[in-house]
């Protein structure tokens, strides 16, 4: 699936900033032109990633649209897909995580995994996975601070 949104790139103190208009979490920078135009293809590809394991829908892409920052307009375009995500099976991450299946799926419906659903099968990103594991939470409730 290809998607499309303009941005604008900008100067800032000591980069080149670049947002897109439509997408607000869709911002990004660089140390120079080319490198905040790969920066912004990287972002436009997880944000539709993100929208898509999610089920949800991005707003409609403007374009025309007058730069905020004194900058110019920039056309970002990125074939997005969920094949290419390194990802493993519920049950594999339940295996990897030391957990069961359904605790698996309550945490990506509470967004401490990313994951989605394709007909019956459940998928986990193994990036998520990957710092689920480096965050090493302990079992039981966190302990009471003492008050002062």
């Amino acid at each position: 699936m290809q998607r499309t949104y303009e941005f604008e790139l900008w100067r800032g103190e000591r980069q080149w900033i670049i947002a897109s208009f439509d997408l607000p979490e869709a911002i990004t920078q660089g140390e120079d032109v080319q490198d905040a135009c790969e920066s912004a293809a990287d972002v436009l590809r997880e944000v539709s990633r993100d929208a898509m394991m999610r089920g949800m829908s991005l707003p409609s892409p403007t374009f025309e649209n007058e730069p905020r920052n004194g900058g110019i307009r920039v056309i970002v375009s990125v074939e997005i897909g969920l094949d290419e995500v390194a990802k493993v099976s519920a049950t594999e991450a339940a295996r990897l995580l030391g957990v069961s299946r359904s605790r698996v799926t309550a945490m990506i419906a509470s967004r401490h995994l990313d994951g989605w659903r394709e007909g019956r099968n459940t998928w986990v990103t193994c990036a998520s996975i990957e710092a689920r594991l480096a965050d090493a939470p302990t079992p039981g409730r966190p302990r009471k601070e003492e008050m002062a």
